[in-house]
């Protein structure tokens, strides 16, 4: 009797999540997007309706979105993402692709190895693009108690013109827990702002032509400011705690003199301070902090992911991934 009950609640349970989740359409917030989609984008209501109905609640998501890895100490985030494989693999696409990453590189002024590393840090060169539904994972998001609900709705918005306009079926498109489509993992807004099509085609397809992801991720970083032959962040060997003055809330690049950061406690391990405004970067460790000099490039980097730990792990893939190839190719 007993597990007759059990049995029972356990499939009215999980009928009554399957009712609401066809229902997702009639919450009030959803019919407000649906009315502003339809008058300020003139989608029609119908489509919109049977869309939303068919999102699913994905509980997941909203764990991910509260705890994401970029929270993790430096040396596990670089563990997890500075690794042998996406090191050794990247030679193998950079070789793959090496006259559109040279062509790419003379274009945009990004370097290949930028590029590369950033295609291997996202989805390890197409191999992990996503396993939530795009439409479920923004609805998820936009229509929480998040404060970034606001953002997420907007990247919504733009999911549904970006599908308009690529003709999709918003149904079938995957990414991440966050919306991010294709290799380069783009969000929405990214896709139709950035997204670039390496022959000059109308459209660019992020998830299949790698000659489109190359050219993408370059447009992307080259419209953000990239600036060609200067340099990303480089190590700083701390021997005071009075560089902590430098630290403070402040993440806009702060001009700092040699003098200053001899002064201060700071030791730079190399001269190339002398003419490039810099600030300190602080990746907590289980043991402590590691200290780097960022540079413009840097903040350039964190313009994909606003992260330290994620624009460091770039900024070291992409160096191993050089160091092993110029390697390989000496051999």
């Amino acid at each position: 009797m007993i597990r007759f009950l059990i049995l029972f609640l356990i499939t009215a349970c999980l009928q009554c999540n399957a009712l609401a989740d066809t229902h997702f359409a009639n919450r009030p917030d959803v019919k407000l997007f649906i009315q502003q989609m339809v008058q300020q984008h003139h989608f029609k209501k119908a489509s919109l309706i049977a869309l939303f109905n068919t999102v699913k609640t994905k509980p997941a998501v909203i764990k991910k979105i509260k705890a994401p890895l970029e929270k993790e100490p430096w040396n596990i985030y670089q563990r997890l993402f500075v690794t042998e494989w996406r090191i050794r693999n990247g030679v193998n696409f950079w070789n793959h692709y090496q006259t559109a990453l040279s062509n790419t590189e003379k274009k945009y002024g990004v370097p290949a190895n930028i590029i590369v590393a950033t295609i291997g840090i996202e989805t390890k060169y197409g191999v992990h693009t996503g396993k939530f539904r795009t439409i479920d994972a923004l609805s998820n998001i936009a229509f929480s108690h998040s404060k970034r609900a606001p953002f997420f709705r907007s990247e919504l918005k733009e999911f549904l013109l970006l599908s308009r306009e690529q003709q999709w079926d918003p149904q079938k498109v995957y990414g991440s827990y966050a919306g991010a489509i294709g290799q380069p993992q783009f969000m929405p807004s990214s896709y139709r702002r950035y997204a670039v099509s390496y022959h000059g085609n109308k459209k660019a397809d992020l998830s299949h032509n790698e000659l489109d992801i190359i050219a993408s991720i370059a447009n992307y970083y080259k419209l953000h400011g990239w600036k060609t032959n200067e340099p990303v962040a480089i190590p700083a060997s701390i021997v005071s705690h009075k560089f902590q003055f430098f630290l403070g809330k402040n993440k806009d690049v702060k001009i700092i003199s040699k003098s200053e950061v001899s002064h201060d406690g700071v030791t730079p391990d190399s001269d190339v301070l002398k003419n490039n405004p810099h600030k300190i970067i602080a990746l907590p460790t289980y043991l402590g902090k590691e200290y780097w000099f960022g540079f413009h490039n840097f903040d350039v980097i964190k313009r994909y992911n606003a992260s330290d730990l994620y624009a460091m792990s770039v900024l070291q893939l992409s160096h191993y991934i050089l160091t092993l190839r110029e390697k390989l190719n000496e051999a």
